[in-house]
Protein backbone atom coordinates (compact mmCIF):
# COMPACT_ATOMS: atom_id res chain seq x y z
CA UNK A 1 0.00 0.00 0.00
CA UNK A 2 2.72 2.35 0.75
CA UNK A 3 4.73 1.75 -2.31
CA UNK A 4 1.66 2.61 -4.78
CA UNK A 5 0.90 6.02 -2.33
CA UNK A 6 4.64 6.93 -3.04
CA UNK A 7 4.19 5.89 -6.72
CA UNK A 8 0.85 7.72 -6.82
CA UNK A 9 2.28 10.65 -5.45
CA UNK A 10 5.35 10.74 -7.71
CA UNK A 11 3.00 10.62 -10.66
CA UNK A 12 1.08 13.95 -9.70
CA UNK A 13 4.52 15.72 -9.19
CA UNK A 14 5.48 14.36 -12.82
CA UNK A 15 2.33 15.53 -14.09
CA UNK A 16 2.02 18.76 -12.55
CA UNK A 17 5.76 20.41 -13.44
CA UNK A 18 4.63 19.03 -17.37
CA UNK A 19 1.70 21.29 -17.14
CA UNK A 20 3.39 23.92 -15.77
CA UNK A 21 5.89 24.14 -18.70
CA UNK A 22 4.28 27.08 -21.02
CA UNK A 23 6.24 27.71 -23.86
CA UNK A 24 5.38 30.84 -25.27
CA UNK A 25 4.33 31.32 -29.16
CA UNK A 26 7.16 33.05 -31.67
CA UNK A 27 6.00 34.36 -35.09
CA UNK A 28 3.96 37.33 -36.39
CA UNK A 29 1.79 38.80 -33.31
CA UNK A 30 -0.90 41.76 -32.74
CA UNK A 31 -1.32 43.27 -29.84
CA UNK A 32 -4.25 45.57 -28.70
CA UNK A 33 -3.73 48.27 -25.62
CA UNK A 34 -6.39 50.49 -24.18
CA UNK A 35 -5.07 53.15 -20.88
CA UNK A 36 -3.81 57.20 -20.71
CA UNK A 37 -2.02 59.44 -22.34
CA UNK A 38 -0.99 62.30 -20.47
CA UNK A 39 1.19 65.11 -21.95
CA UNK A 40 4.27 66.41 -19.93
CA UNK A 41 6.00 69.93 -19.20
CA UNK A 42 4.21 72.99 -20.54
CA UNK A 43 2.16 71.32 -22.68
CA UNK A 44 0.01 69.95 -19.38
CA UNK A 45 -1.56 72.96 -19.00
CA UNK A 46 -2.73 73.19 -22.35
CA UNK A 47 -3.52 68.92 -23.20
CA UNK A 48 -5.42 67.34 -20.68
CA UNK A 49 -5.25 63.63 -19.94
CA UNK A 50 -7.51 61.62 -22.01
CA UNK A 51 -7.87 58.03 -22.70
CA UNK A 52 -5.95 56.00 -25.30
CA UNK A 53 -6.23 52.92 -27.66
CA UNK A 54 -3.12 50.91 -29.45
CA UNK A 55 -1.99 48.33 -31.68
CA UNK A 56 0.92 46.84 -32.43
CA UNK A 57 1.46 44.69 -35.27
CA UNK A 58 5.18 42.76 -35.44
CA UNK A 59 7.27 39.62 -36.17
CA UNK A 60 9.93 37.93 -34.07
CA UNK A 61 12.74 37.94 -35.95
CA UNK A 62 14.41 35.47 -32.55
CA UNK A 63 12.75 35.03 -29.58
CA UNK A 64 14.58 37.87 -28.18
CA UNK A 65 14.05 40.61 -31.20
CA UNK A 66 11.28 41.79 -32.94
CA UNK A 67 10.41 44.30 -35.43
CA UNK A 68 6.79 46.35 -35.72
CA UNK A 69 4.79 48.84 -36.65
CA UNK A 70 2.42 50.49 -33.94
CA UNK A 71 0.05 52.71 -33.95
CA UNK A 72 -2.08 55.10 -31.32
CA UNK A 73 -4.63 57.24 -30.55
CA UNK A 74 -5.80 59.56 -27.79
CA UNK A 75 -8.29 62.51 -27.02
CA UNK A 76 -7.61 65.29 -24.78
CA UNK A 77 -9.30 68.09 -23.70
CA UNK A 78 -7.65 71.47 -24.99
CA UNK A 79 -7.58 74.19 -22.17
CA UNK A 80 -6.72 77.24 -23.97
CA UNK A 81 -7.75 80.27 -23.34
CA UNK A 82 -11.74 81.18 -24.11
CA UNK A 83 -12.84 81.36 -27.02
CA UNK A 84 -13.61 78.62 -27.52
CA UNK A 85 -14.18 76.59 -24.67
CA UNK A 86 -14.67 73.12 -24.24
CA UNK A 87 -12.68 71.71 -27.18
CA UNK A 88 -11.24 68.58 -27.24
CA UNK A 89 -8.22 67.33 -30.03
CA UNK A 90 -7.62 64.17 -30.79
CA UNK A 91 -3.72 63.05 -31.33
CA UNK A 92 -3.06 60.26 -33.79
CA UNK A 93 0.46 58.52 -33.61
CA UNK A 94 2.26 55.70 -36.01
CA UNK A 95 5.53 54.42 -36.07
CA UNK A 96 7.80 51.59 -37.17
CA UNK A 97 9.66 50.26 -34.09
CA UNK A 98 12.11 47.46 -33.17
CA UNK A 99 11.96 45.68 -29.28
CA UNK A 100 13.70 43.48 -27.64
CA UNK A 101 12.71 41.12 -25.17
CA UNK A 102 14.03 38.80 -22.01
CA UNK A 103 11.83 36.09 -21.22
CA UNK A 104 12.04 34.78 -17.32
CA UNK A 105 9.64 32.04 -17.55
CA UNK A 106 5.91 32.88 -17.70
CA UNK A 107 6.90 36.93 -17.86
CA UNK A 108 8.55 38.15 -20.32
CA UNK A 109 10.54 42.27 -20.32
CA UNK A 110 10.72 44.41 -22.79
CA UNK A 111 12.47 47.74 -24.28
CA UNK A 112 10.74 49.50 -27.69
CA UNK A 113 11.96 52.34 -29.60
CA UNK A 114 10.94 54.08 -32.92
CA UNK A 115 10.16 56.76 -35.31
CA UNK A 116 7.29 58.04 -37.29
CA UNK A 117 4.44 60.60 -37.47
CA UNK A 118 1.65 62.08 -35.38
CA UNK A 119 -1.37 64.17 -36.24
CA UNK A 120 -3.66 66.53 -34.15
CA UNK A 121 -6.98 66.60 -35.30
CA UNK A 122 -7.44 70.06 -34.93
CA UNK A 123 -5.86 73.13 -34.58
CA UNK A 124 -7.12 74.70 -31.50
CA UNK A 125 -3.66 74.02 -29.74
CA UNK A 126 -2.75 76.63 -32.53
CA UNK A 127 -3.71 79.60 -29.75
CA UNK A 128 -1.19 78.39 -27.36
CA UNK A 129 1.97 78.39 -30.08
CA UNK A 130 1.64 74.57 -29.66
CA UNK A 131 1.02 74.57 -33.56
CA UNK A 132 2.23 76.75 -36.29
CA UNK A 133 -1.23 77.79 -38.31
CA UNK A 134 -2.10 75.33 -40.35
CA UNK A 135 -0.25 72.67 -39.19
CA UNK A 136 -1.74 69.17 -38.48
CA UNK A 137 1.65 66.75 -38.69
CA UNK A 138 4.65 66.55 -36.98
CA UNK A 139 7.73 63.75 -37.14
CA UNK A 140 7.52 61.36 -33.72
CA UNK A 141 9.87 59.45 -31.96
CA UNK A 142 8.66 57.00 -29.00
CA UNK A 143 10.17 54.49 -26.69
CA UNK A 144 8.94 52.55 -23.86
CA UNK A 145 9.07 48.97 -22.25
CA UNK A 146 6.76 47.15 -20.41
CA UNK A 147 6.51 43.52 -19.24
CA UNK A 148 3.93 40.29 -20.17
CA UNK A 149 2.71 37.57 -18.47
CA UNK A 150 2.36 34.37 -20.88
CA UNK A 151 -1.05 32.21 -20.35
CA UNK A 152 -1.48 28.78 -20.45
CA UNK A 153 -2.21 28.79 -23.96
CA UNK A 154 1.20 30.02 -25.68
CA UNK A 155 -0.64 32.36 -28.24
CA UNK A 156 -1.91 34.87 -25.85
CA UNK A 157 -0.24 36.79 -23.47
CA UNK A 158 -1.47 39.87 -21.34
CA UNK A 159 0.73 43.16 -19.94
CA UNK A 160 1.33 46.60 -18.88
CA UNK A 161 3.41 48.68 -20.87
CA UNK A 162 4.54 52.21 -20.92
CA UNK A 163 5.79 54.88 -23.60
CA UNK A 164 7.60 58.11 -23.81
CA UNK A 165 6.52 60.01 -27.16
CA UNK A 166 8.02 63.18 -28.57
CA UNK A 167 6.52 64.95 -31.12
CA UNK A 168 9.02 67.99 -31.83
CA UNK A 169 7.04 69.44 -35.24
CA UNK A 170 4.49 70.44 -32.35
CA UNK A 171 6.95 72.63 -29.90
CA UNK A 172 8.21 69.90 -28.83
CA UNK A 173 5.32 68.31 -27.39
CA UNK A 174 5.76 65.05 -25.61
CA UNK A 175 3.88 62.76 -22.92
CA UNK A 176 3.99 59.32 -21.32
CA UNK A 177 1.16 56.63 -22.38
CA UNK A 178 0.40 53.53 -19.48
CA UNK A 179 -1.57 50.67 -21.09
CA UNK A 180 -2.62 47.52 -20.25
CA UNK A 181 -2.65 44.56 -23.24
CA UNK A 182 -3.77 41.61 -24.95
CA UNK A 183 -1.21 39.74 -27.25
CA UNK A 184 -1.91 37.18 -29.88
CA UNK A 185 1.17 35.34 -31.40
CA UNK A 186 0.58 33.47 -34.43
CA UNK A 187 2.95 30.60 -34.61
CA UNK A 188 5.22 27.68 -32.71
CA UNK A 189 6.91 27.37 -29.26
CA UNK A 190 10.22 29.57 -28.65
Amino acid sequence: MRRAAVVLVLAMFATVSAAQARPASRGTYAEAGAGASIALASHAEWVQPGPALSLRLGHDLFSWFSLGVAASTSTHEATVPAPPVGEYVQLYRARADARLTARLDVIALYVEGGAGGAMLSSNVLGKVGVQDPGERFSLLFAGGGGFEYQLQNRHYAVGLGGEYWLAPGFDALSGVEIKLFLRYTYGGAR
